[in-house]
């Protein structure tokens, strides 16, 4: 009667590093972008109205970098 030893492996397991710190204010910002766009997409295509959609985007890109360089940190920046 024949014993079926276990397979080894044949590519060793590596030490798996922690998965790097997720730049959340970086997500919020991009994500607010995205909503910028769209938003200043349905003023411009359905209305019609140029000054809101670039009002949109200035205000969106104003708020997000305030909030970026509000949030930099220490000893990163002038």
């Amino acid at each position: 009667m024949s014993t079926h030893l276990p397979r080894k492996p044949k590519v060793k397991a590596r030490a798996v590093e922690p998965i790097e710190h997720i730049d959340w204010l970086a997500l919020w910002a991009i994500s607010l972008g995205l909503c910028a766009v769209i938003l200043a997409a349905i003023a411009y295509f359905t209305v019609g109205d140029k000054v809101g959609a670039a009002f949109i985007m200035a205000s969106v890109a104003g708020i997000i970098g305030l909030v970026l360089h509000v949030s930099e940190a220490p000893g990163q920046g002038n």
